[in-house]
């Protein structure tokens, strides 16, 4: 099908953070004969398929002048409204090639949805408005919902709303809000993520975690990591010392090579992997190493990370008790055995019997309030849990969920309508994912199948226990690697389990007829529960949802303000599948 139109994409905002928007512009340029045209703020980088598309073309809308960050809040925010109007004015009107469709953002609404109408209006164009939220509840959360401004930009954005040729929207609790609160009809398209999020092949987990080593080896923090890379530099005599040989961290063997020389090979260890002489990477087991779990905010008062903190507090508290008592059952055990259990497989002296796991908790991601969340934590003395804070270009950001254990969502929505698009990646990587509790967070995530939903810091931590306490040492707490297969493919075929020829089912280090060993060996609990969302999660990819849901919408609108019949009845069609 040849289109041949020009479309615009619009983002008040930095558009390398908006993987949404990326995903819509990536989908339009796929079109033949399509081009187009982003119109954002600048900052971070977007994913490569946009920077090597020919056919897109990013153009950043000018930051205000810093001096007017000096003003008073009130002024400063009139002033950079202002700005943005004349900066927008001069793209939309004059700067870009006039479009067919114009795809907006929402939120911000301000100014962007009247300059969008002016600019369809002015080239003959459709207006589309994607809502993943609303601008006006985002704003109440600062300034609260009986304050002027706030309900001068519910007016607006309710008016402006209705104005749309077209409308998506994140759920379905939102499509039904802005049909009968505001009479404006929208098409649920949910968030999926694109084919690159996957499980991570235990080879690119060693190396990104080795290019990660400086943002987890940093000063003023006290905790278990931070003892690892200390360990490292002493083995390799980095703390002035001559260096000894210790875990496996950057040992030094010989071998020899097809010709018989002698070659002097370094090993090297991770935090979750080793690379041995021969150049075999292979992951630890669960009683070696910690479980990951991974969160992702923007550090915005939506997201409540004080959860997190306390949580991980009280799990440092229960695995310094459960670590006392786990002594005594070692004891018991070698007495009977008459001889210590060790680690084997990867040369780490380590104990393979704990009762809780430690915790890497990894927070990516940047905003406001980062800051001050980081001078706390670095003043916290934890044993059991070290949290660190990471910003990462777009192409690692799914290969680091693709190898951790388990999400945490903090996402609580300021309109109670919108969903985390951070739980959609972590399902495509293959996530288990535990999730603060909302009105519409059932639309997905299925408790106690694909995730569990907490509503405090204690619950939250009890299900961190739930998950992890049947971590008895790595394929002992399955009998053995042999039986923790079986039972596995056992709990996949009684859930009807389904192939995703988008996982990396094949990559080394990976069991469980798909990419979940990097959860299964902690439980069997949350490895039955990342075979569901490898079965029900994983295969729903954005590329053919876009081509079944949004592709309709853009191309059923006609010529005339509205749409045309045949793209009213799509949308109808579509409005059914959705539910």
């Amino acid at each position: 099908m040849t289109h041949g139109k020009v479309n615009w994409v619009l983002v008040l905002g930095d558009f390398g953070r908006s993987p949404r928007m990326q995903y819509h512009t990536v989908s339009l340029s796929q079109e033949t004969g399509s081009e187009v045209h982003v119109l954002a703020y600048g900052g971070s980088n977007p994913i490569k398929e946009i920077v090597e598309a020919s056919n897109i073309h990013v153009h950043h809308i000018p930051e205000p002048p810093l001096k007017l960050r000096k003003l008073p809040r009130l002024l400063f925010l009139i002033l950079k409204v202002i700005h943005q109007i004349l900066c927008l004015l001069y793209f939309v009107l004059f700067a870009l090639p006039a479009p067919s469709k114009i795809l907006m953002q929402n939120p911000p609404a301000i100014p962007s949805m009247a300059l969008c109408w002016l600019a369809a209006k002015r080239h003959r164009a459709q207006f589309i408005i994607d809502w993943h939220n609303y601008g006006f509840s985002i704003m109440s959360l600062t300034m609260g919902k009986n304050n002027p401004l706030v309900r001068l930009a519910y007016v607006y954005e309710r008016f402006w709303g209705r104005q749309a040729d077209a409308s998506f929207c994140v759920t379905k609790a939102m499509q039904d809000d802005l049909h009968n609160t505001w009479g404006v009809i929208a098409t649920v398209l949910y968030d999926r993520p694109p084919s690159f999020f996957r499980r991570t092949s235990v080879e690119v987990a060693h190396d990104l975690f080795r290019r990660l080593q400086p943002s987890l080896d940093v000063p003023g923090y006290s905790d278990f990591l931070t003892e690892f890379y200390a360990q490292v530099r002493r083995e390799k005599g980095e703390d002035g010392g001559e260096g000894v040989k210790g875990k496996g961290c950057n040992e030094k063997s010989e071998i020899k090579d097809a010709e018989g020389k002698s070659q002097i090979i370094v090993s090297e260890e991770t935090i979750i992997t080793t690379r041995k002489a021969n150049s075999v990477v292979t992951l630890k087991t669960a009683s070696c190493r910690p479980a990951i779990v991974v969160s992702s905010t923007s550090w915005t008062p939506d997201e409540d990370f004080e959860i997190l903190l306390e949580a991980a507090a009280m799990y440092d508290k229960k695995a310094s008790a459960a670590a006392n008592v786990a002594p005594e059952v070692r004891k018991t055990d070698e007495s009977s055995s008459g001889t210590r259990n060790k680690n084997k497989t990867n040369g780490d002296n380590c104990d393979t019997k704990q009762a809780l796991p430690n915790l890497l908790l990894l927070i990516t991601g940047k905003g406001p309030l980062k800051e001050s969340y980081i001078s706390k934590i670095q003043s916290m003395k934890w044993t059991h849990v070290s949290i660190r804070t990471l910003w990462l270009e777009a192409s690692d950001y799914p290969l680091l969920l693709g190898c951790c254990t388990l999400g945490v969502s903090l996402h609580a929505s300021s309109s109670g309508l919108d969903l985390p698009m951070k739980i959609v990646d972590m399902y495509g990587a293959g996530l288990p994912v535990c999730a603060l509790s909302y009105d519409c967070i059932n639309e997905l995530v299925d408790d106690g199948r694909t995730g569990l939903i907490f509503s405090s810091s204690t619950q939250l931590c009890q299900q961190l226990q739930r998950l992890f306490s049947n971590n008895c040492g790595g394929d002992e707490a399955f009998g053995g690697a042999e039986s923790k297969n079986h039972r596995i493919h056992n709990s996949s075929n009684s859930n009807n389990s389904i192939s995703n020829s988008n996982t990396s089912s094949s990559s080394p280090g990976m069991i469980g007829g798909g990419g979940c060993r990097y959860s299964a060996d902690f439980g069997l609990e949350i490895a039955q529960m990342a075979i569901e969302v490898e079965a029900t999660q994983q295969p729903l990819k954005w590329d053919a949802n876009w081509k079944k849901i949004a592709s309709p919408v853009f191309y059923g609108v006609g010529g005339s303000k509205k749409l045309s019949e045949k793209g009213k009845n799509d949308r109808v069609v579509n409005n059914k599948q959705n539910k």
